[in-house]
């Protein structure tokens, strides 16, 4: 039997007792992931004190708290560049944001800040392994993760009970407006809840937040917060695939908890969520009032983001530019040194890619390739 090192960053630590207890009891656990299970459910009911303490004596401040100004969402595919435009437009101080604690601490955010700030500051070095960014506890994540920790409807799921392929019915979480209306009740209920505490933690500022999982469920979101403003980046989608994969193999690889399908079925599970994605998210973005949303190359952004921001803030009516400007411009120089991945692109998944999304090239003018190449990713 294979001995595994306990994963003391791993991305459901923070999960409340209750939902954790659902998510095993609802998925197999392997044997080799025993020790992991037993150590994060000890974490979990012993963090569970503090954080139904930390309910009780916010929920109802929470709960009254009022979404003046709707969020900012930034809508993209996985790998399509959506974490290098959160990173860089939360310099702008106007925002309020998910950062790590808020995140993956989510139920013990209030109380325990300070301890599990130090905590995760040493925990999160080098914990992003799909590319060479940091987590840091200044740079926002990713809502879903939060909303994971109270909800058993989220796509990060699959990555940690992956079952042989059978895991991708956490897909269809993403896609909650498909699901029956008792589920859509519970997603909307968890969302709001984490939405509304995070817009207390952050004294009212408007949100900017970044989930890919959010592309599948724009039109939910948007008769959700009315007033939302929506900034889609897109990517050259040989560059997306091959870099998504690469990150699910290697987060599979971190926080898996039972049986990891073969390469080749989180190859074309990755293609199959790509197109899905993309029929839905064209027909829901486009529908919205075009003040309400902007497209975003990727390949351009990265030439000129100074001028790509204020194109955004210009075009969604969003105020601040030149008072941020100083602060995106440390950011920009701070990661001039970045280096991306480089991967190679094979025969049989560049066809498998031209087969599929042909209506994404076309869409946004990507050319398509007949020989093998590497790519930046």
């Amino acid at each position: 039997m294979e001995k595994k090192k306990l994963n003391f960053s791993h991305n459901l630590l923070g999960c409340r007792f209750d939902n954790w207890m659902r998510l095993i009891h609802q998925n197999p656990v392997t044997p080799e992931n025993k020790k992991q299970v037993r150590f994060m459910s000890v974490v979990s009911f012993v963090l569970g004190i503090p954080a139904f303490l930390e309910w009780l004596i916010f929920y109802i401040p929470i709960k009254r708290t009022k979404i003046r100004k709707d969020p900012v969402y930034i809508v993209g595919h996985w790998r399509t560049g959506t974490t290098f435009l959160q990173n860089l437009m939360t310099r702008d101080p106007q925002f309020g944001w998910f950062d790590p604690v808020k995140t993956v601490s989510f139920n013990n955010c209030i109380l325990l800040k300070p301890l599990l700030a130090a905590a995760q500051k040493y925990l999160l070095r080098g914990a992003r392994p799909m590319d060479n960014l940091e987590y840091t506890l200044d740079l926002p994540m990713e809502e879903v993760f939060a909303q994971a920790t109270i909800s058993t409807q989220a796509i990060a799921h699959m990555l940690v009970f992956p079952d042989g392929g059978r895991g991708v019915k956490y897909i269809e979480t993403a896609f909650i407006d498909e699901q029956p209306e008792k589920k859509q009740r519970e997603w909307k209920k968890a969302y709001s809840y984490i939405i509304k505490k995070v817009t207390f933690l952050e004294k009212g500022r408007q949100l900017l937040l970044k989930s890919p999982e959010n592309t599948c469920r724009i039109g939910m979101l948007k008769r959700c917060y009315p007033g939302a403003k929506f900034i889609n980046i897109y990517r050259d989608p040989y560059v997306v695939v091959m870099s998504t994969y690469n990150m699910f193999i290697k987060e599979m690889g971190l926080f898996c908890l039972n049986k990891k399908p073969s390469n080749e079925f989180i190859e074309d599970a990755v293609i199959d969520l790509f197109e899905r994605i993309y029929r839905k998210a064209f027909n829901e973005l486009y529908a919205m009032p075009e003040g309400d949303y902007i497209d975003i190359c990727y390949e351009e952004f990265c030439k000129d983001p100074k001028e790509n921001l204020k194109t955004i803030y210009e075009h969604l009516g969003l105020e601040g530019y030149e008072n941020a400007l100083p602060h995106f411009e440390k950011y920009l120089d701070s990661q001039k040194n970045y280096k991306k991945n480089q991967f190679e692109l094979k025969d049989e998944l560049r066809n498998k890619i031209n087969d599929r999304l042909g209506f994404y090239f076309e869409h946004y003018g990507y050319e398509m390739r007949t020989g093998g190449e590497k790519e930046d990713c």
